[in-house]
């Protein structure tokens, strides 16, 4: 059953909605709460302040507010904040995919252009409008709409990046367990094992659920750096000088076999994917994602 599932997933013959649906089995399987409840949240969708929401589903999603002035002129304008209020920029322009990866895939399908918008609800606009108000009724205008543009790309990297969540975990569990299908005994040992393989793919090592596994778990084993190659390729893609010094940082602080590289490299890649879709490089997202996927 696992081999199978991941053979599917593994050359797409399969949703990843369907796989995740599939992996329920596998989590009944194990007993195993953690997986359990991953796979329903994505299944089903998180809450909107889910401490657990990953780092790649707050999506850089720019708030475009449209004014309406005298004799039928409109101006439509993005919402920008100084740099000493970043915070509130993160707020406002950081949208939060809380969907079902079902209606994630859906909305991949129907964004034929490369990006969508949400429309702003009526509180939401009067939240953000306050804040040009003034400026607009200045010259008699008043603020009527305002919608977030959604980048395709960011989407893709979702399911991307879910999937690889839920490969990994499906192959560490049968490489640790090949006989997971018919003669997986529930030991404490085993549910350590288990349980340290789910939440350092998942949540990474760092996560308060981990549990210290057995010694035969490790992750990676040969401790390379990522080269200066890599970078001047990134840096073709786009990726900024501030954005490369991060992942040097990454790279040095957690090199290859270190547990928390993964985590950090995860999180610099949605950062990353965010600016990029924010300076309109979308060809270079699914790129930069896959290059810097394989040094992890």
């Amino acid at each position: 059953m696992i081999n199978e599932l991941i053979r599917d997933l593994a050359f797409d013959k399969i949703t990843l909605s369907q796989a995740l649906t599939r992996a329920k089995l596998i989590a009944r399987q194990i007993k195993n709460d953690t997986f359990r409840n991953w796979l329903n949240k994505e299944l089903n969708g998180y809450e909107y302040d889910d401490a657990l929401l990953p780092g790649y589903r707050k999506i850089w999603a720019e708030i475009n507010l449209t004014a309406e002035f005298p004799f039928g002129r409109t101006h439509t304008f993005p919402v920008v904040m100084g740099e000493e209020d970043r915070e509130i920029e993160e707020l406002l322009n950081f949208h939060h995919v809380i969907e079902p990866i079902s209606i994630i895939e859906q909305n991949i399908i129907q964004l034929v252009d490369g990006k969508g918008f949400i429309h702003l609800t009526g509180g939401q606009l009067q939240a953000v409008a306050e804040l040009y108000r003034k400026q607009v009724e200045a010259q008699r205008g008043v603020i009527r709409s305002g919608r977030r543009t959604i980048g395709k790309a960011h989407l893709l990297n979702i399911i991307e990046l879910t999937k690889q969540k839920l490969l990994d975990t499906l192959q560490d569990l049968e490489e640790q367990f090949p006989e997971i299908d018919n003669k997986y005994v529930m030991s404490e040992e085993n549910e350590k094992k288990v349980q340290n393989i789910i939440t350092n793919n998942i949540y990474g090592n760092n996560n308060p659920l981990n549990v210290a596994a057995g010694d035969n778990i490790k992750q990676g084993g040969i401790k390379l750096t990522i080269n200066q190659v890599h970078f001047d390729r990134l840096k073709e893609l786009g990726v900024q000088e501030k954005e490369l010094n991060e992942l040097k940082s990454i790279d040095l602080e957690a090199p290859k076999g270190n547990s928390e590289r993964k985590t950090k490299i995860m999180g610099w890649i949605g950062k990353v994917t965010s600016s990029l879709a924010s300076r309109g490089i979308y060809d270079s997202i699914p790129t930069v994602v896959e290059y810097v996927g394989n040094l992890i």
